[in-house]
């Protein structure tokens, strides 16, 4: 199941399908053979099966609406934080410069490299990468903190130091909210539940059809490609960095782009 965080989703979504598929031959072949073994098999009576897919059928509608729900809520989530430290960085930097040098120029400077370790991190695409980026942003964090502390021990009396601090430190918490966010996922057991319940009503399906002496394959396999498009949507927007719905950085880099500019005027 390792490979529902790696396989590119031109994989997954065609075997999925696949999969079903094979699930609905299934069904089909179990209600042939039980049929077999029965006396009369030909006047079994299937009047309640339709009632059975049915009730199948809505339990699936609601584990994939309750998952697509986590992730999309997921999504939002990492959205709304990327946006909140687009605020959070620019009202750092504009509150560093109320400060005297060297301690204003000092941090100004430190910005430089910390924008670039929360670009590395945004653009990062595996999960390497984002180790890497997230090591550097508390690399440059750590230097930052004992600079400004510096600052604030100096003039310790000074009216913004208690701004200072705050607006850092949620600048801080909004880097480790980000990294948070990307490491809280769908739990993988809720996916392995759904993929296995779409493959038995796949089987109900199958089975339904067999009563009925058909089986329906292009409708049936329109219906499969249905649910594995849902289910790999589900998968897309659970990953948030190498999926195809992913969350513009774009708030941060004009953030950062404007910061850049001020720093080298």
């Amino acid at each position: 199941m390792g490979m529902l965080e790696t396989a590119p989703l031109l994989v997954i979504w065609p075997l999925l399908v696949v999969l079903l598929v094979v699930a609905h031959e299934l069904g089909f072949l179990v209600f042939r053979y039980l049929t077999r073994r029965k006396a009369g098999a030909g006047e079994s009576d299937d009047s309640g099966i339709g009632y059975l897919v049915s009730a199948v059928f809505a339990l699936l509608g609601l584990l994939i609406a309750f998952t697509f729900s986590m992730a999309a809520n997921r999504y939002d989530v990492r959205r709304g934080l990327v946006v909140a430290e687009a605020n959070a960085v620019g009202t750092t930097y504009l509150r560093f410069q109320v400060l005297e040098d060297p301690a204003r120029s000092e941090l100004s400077k430190l910005m430089l490299p910390y924008l670039q370790a929360r670009e590395e991190f945004f653009a990062a695409d595996d999960a390497a990468k984002v180790a890497v980026a997230d090591a550097n942003t508390n690399d440059v964090q750590a230097q930052i903190w004992r600079e400004l502390s510096a600052a604030v021990r100096a003039q310790p009396n000074a009216t913004t130091n208690q701004s200072l601090l705050e607006t850092t430190n949620e600048m801080f918490d909004f880097a480790a909210s980000d990294r948070a966010a990307i490491d809280g996922r769908v739990p993988i057991s809720i996916l392995r539940v759904l993929i296995a319940y779409s493959l038995i009503a796949a089987g109900f399906i199958g089975y339904a059809l067999a009563a009925k002496r058909s089986r329906y394959f292009v409708a049936s396999t329109a219906l499969f490609v249905l649910f594995g498009l849902s289910i790999s949507l589900i998968i897309d927007l659970d990953r948030p960095h190498s999926g195809s719905v992913i969350v513009s950085s774009a708030p941060f880099l004009r953030a950062a782009e404007n910061i850049r500019a001020m720093t080298l005027r």
